[in-house]
């Protein structure tokens, strides 16, 4: 199966740019067997899904599609609405891949947001009070449905070790294949790039969990930075396609292409392919 793995596409900004990311795409599409999109499909999910979503059931049947969310998503939003967004996914034909298994081609993919745990850097409370101050997230996204407060750092520090747990509960299931893991947050300094003070609101430092990871390949978004590292001898591979200012017309397909995965081919993810 060909699987193409995007991140970051930010579909209302593209379309308010009056550009599309998928001009060159319809070809690759029609060869894919599953496409998961791994967060920032757009802001205020509740206006722009539907019409994002159906922007890409032209290229490809819906069936084949998984939404992860990213950050972005809750724009707009709350931090709990994760049902809302199931059912504007399914309502598109489409499945929603929060905290969630899939199995394509004999290979299992990992699907979750994942979010920060602040701790990159070392000091988990002063790059909290950072985060809060210069992130927009904690002045779009509330904690419950509109109305309630905007989420505080702590309130994405529980949702990130929630998705911890559940990715180390998946991982010791036994399996007899390859496994991807699929986040929109980044989780290895090795692929984060410039460090700066924000850092830790993109990047956790998992490495550590990697080390008992039977993971063969981690893919995420976020950091809109297109590079690629490796943790315990993981790959770890930024796939974000990005905001339109920060994309040429003609990268749109290498940015796309780096995160196709044929499972028809034996052996480790990214042999023979450079990532960078």
């Amino acid at each position: 199966m060909r699987i193409l793995i995007i991140a970051d596409l930010h579909l209302d900004l593209w379309d308010h740019a009056k550009r599309d990311p998928f001009g060159p795409m319809p070809p690759i599409f029609q060869t894919l067997d599953a496409v998961i999109i791994a967060g920032d499909l757009s802001n205020d999910p509740m206006k722009n899904w539907p019409c994002a979503l159906a922007r890409i059931s032209r290229l490809i049947e819906p069936s084949k599609v998984w939404v992860v969310p990213g950050n972005h998503d809750y724009y707009g939003w709350n931090l709990a609405g994760d049902d809302d967004l199931r059912t504007l996914a399914e309502q598109a034909g489409m499945h929603f891949a929060q905290k969630t298994s899939v199995e394509l081609g004999g290979v299992r993919f990992l699907c979750c947001t994942l979010w920060t745990d602040f701790n990159l850097h070392s000091e988990p409370h002063v790059s909290k009070v950072i985060a809060q101050r210069a992130m927009n997230d904690y002045f779009q996204i509330h904690r419950e449905p509109i109305g309630s407060d905007l989420i505080h750092p702590d309130d994405v520090l529980k949702k990130h070790r929630e998705h911890l747990a559940w990715l180390a509960r998946e991982l010791d299931k036994a399996f007899d294949g390859r496994t991807v893991i699929v986040t929109h947050h980044c989780p290895s300094r090795s692929a984060l790039g410039p460090d700066n003070r924000l850092a830790p609101a993109y990047c956790s430092d998992l490495d550590q969990v990697m080390v008992r990871s039977p993971a063969d390949l981690w893919l995420f978004g976020h950091t809109h930075r297109r590079l690629s590292g490796r943790s315990n001898n993981i790959p770890v591979v930024n796939v974000s396609l990005g905001y339109p200012r920060e994309v040429a017309d003609h990268h749109i397909v290498d940015i796309f292409m780096r995160g196709l995965i044929d499972t028809a081919i034996p052996g480790p993810f990214g042999v023979g392919r450079s990532w960078t």
